[in-house]
């Protein structure tokens, strides 16, 4: 045999050889490409009572449980979860299928973020999912191409890319029900901001139809900063969303009461104190108001929690005349 020859057949011989290697790694991925990840859950998913979280580090597991006909978040003293964002999630797990077969060694995993929660340094989130005739539990990875997710089944050593992208949460918080109250400026006649030390600061407009509201008692020879500066204070309510939330605690005796009187005759007073560099409020609806007001039904949500809010919405519900005014002349 010449060495043309010997050449030709080399190359055949190794075209070959990587051949039968594709062929016999890839017979394992044509048996798992496509399929479903957990085939049965979607069949039994209406029988789950209970989803936990766990992230690594400390306090970092929420749990999230059935209470009667309600999702509600036990971490969280059973406060109501955001029902549709829970539903994304479990269908997405549910829906989900594998893509490739990846790594089943332990050494790599962190490369995919598949390490166990518990193990320090991982970036793994672990999601159990329970009820009386199922139990799952995944460990979800970081981001893949396409928006595909890297997971794998705790107890078991294989990891995947799956054609889903799992969007957890990133805390507590944004597992829960964020709306506290919702009323805009337009709804809002007054608002009284009353301080321990006896600092009161109060604005108001004269109609519904009017845009910008008026500061009440400005001290002698003070300006406002600019015209608008109160419209934030009024614009608080709207859209008020909690961070977090607890059950209602007794506030200190410095805390600051800010009052918002409706043009339908209800007060909606707002508790609002810093804890541990948190802003935390409290609510309570008085007086006014009927089925079609805007503060309908806002005690039934508000009565026996505490709320933290974000520092810019806790800022003008605490603002102060210096707040407000221009710098003083000397």
């Amino acid at each position: 045999m010449n060495n043309k020859n010997q050449k030709i057949l080399a190359v055949v011989s190794v075209a070959l050889v990587v051949i039968l290697i594709a062929m016999q790694f890839g017979s394992d991925d044509s048996g798992s490409s496509g399929r479903l990840l957990f085939p049965e859950l979607r069949s039994r998913i209406n029988t789950m009572t209970s989803l936990t979280v766990t992230r690594a580090g400390a306090d970092n597991v929420t749990e999230i449980s059935k209470d009667a006909d309600h999702w509600v978040n036990a971490s969280r003293d059973h406060y109501p979860v955001n029902v549709n964002k829970l539903r994304q999630i479990l269908l997405q797990i549910a829906d989900a299928r594998i893509v490739e077969q990846k790594t089943s060694n332990p050494d790599r995993y962190s490369q995919l973020g598949v390490q166990d929660p518990g193990i320090q340094g991982s970036h793994g989130i672990q999601l159990t999912l329970a009820g009386p005739d199922m139990n799952y539990e995944l460990i979800v990875g970081n981001l893949a191409r396409a928006g595909y997710r890297y997971v794998r089944i705790a107890e078991e050593s294989q990891s995947w890319l799956i054609d889903q992208n799992l969007e957890i949460p990133d805390s507590v918080g944004e597992w829960l029900v964020r709306e506290i109250v919702d009323i805009k400026s337009a709804d809002i006649k007054s608002v009284s901001i009353k301080h321990a030390d006896g600092e009161v600061l109060g604005i108001s407009k004269e109609s519904a139809e009017a845009t910008d509201f008026a500061a009440a008692n400005v001290p002698d020879n003070r300006e406002l900063r600019y015209s608008t500066v109160a419209n934030g204070i009024a614009g608080v309510l709207n859209a008020l969303t909690l961070d977090d939330v607890r059950k209602d605690a007794a506030l200190s005796s410095e805390a600051v009461s800010t009052s918002f009187e409706t043009f339908d005759g209800a007060n909606v007073i707002v508790m609002t104190e810093k804890i541990e560099g948190d802003s935390w409020i409290t609510l309570q609806v008085t007086g006014g108001g009927d089925t079609d007001s805007p503060v309908a039904g806002i005690n039934d949500r508000v009565q026996g929690w505490q709320f933290k809010i974000p520092d810019y919405k806790a800022d003008q519900l605490t603002r102060r005349w210096e707040d407000i005014l221009k710098a003083e002349v000397e």
